[in-house]
């Protein structure tokens, strides 16, 4: 187990320094699924105090980080089950007007693609491509086998590219 979580379990001071220091990772982790700045801050709070609570329960079989994903997505599944999944989102502030109606397009795209896989396909491109974690850590988050997972993005990626290029053309 980290010296870390050690310390954060027996004294104050060091939790205060863990969550400081996991709170700008879970907050990010938590706005790539829900984009949405409310709610992300929503997620992160109910999940620094998760760690608060059950960093008992961290056994150290894998990352700490990987553990507090796996925190950060059943806060999320449970945040979903108690609100209805936004399927717009803010417009980012800094983008030029001269590519913006394509990039909204595209983005528009690409969460009704999403809302319309079943959950346990979107977490795993969720995890893999938007949070750029590796097949073996998104296969500790989701409990799976890693070639469980390389399947499924195998096939995701398979299903998504005959979704976007018809006839040559993408749409």
């Amino acid at each position: 187990m980290d010296d870390i979580v050690k310390r954060a379990l027996v004294d104050e001071q060091a939790m205060h320094s863990l969550l400081s220091e996991l709170e700008p990772f879970v907050y990010r982790v938590a706005y790539h699924l829900t984009h949405h700045q409310q709610d992300a801050e929503d997620i992160a709070q109910d999940v620094l105090y998760k760690v608060c609570t059950k960093l008992s329960m961290y056994r150290g079989d894998s990352a700490l980080q990987t553990w507090v994903y796996s925190l950060v997505m059943n806060t999320y599944r449970d945040f979903l089950r108690k609100k209805k999944v936004r399927l717009t989102e803010p417009l980012d502030e800094g983008m030029s007007s001269g590519g913006f109606e394509e990039a909204a397009d595209a983005r528009m795209i690409w969460q009704a693609v999403l809302q319309e896989l079943p959950e346990a396909d979107r977490n795993i491109l969720i995890l893999r491509f938007q949070n750029d974690l590796s097949v073996r850590e998104v296969a500790e988050i989701l409990n799976m086998t890693e070639a469980n997972v390389k399947t499924k993005v195998f096939r995701l990626k398979d299903r998504l590219r005959s979704l976007f290029f018809k006839g040559g053309e993408v749409l």
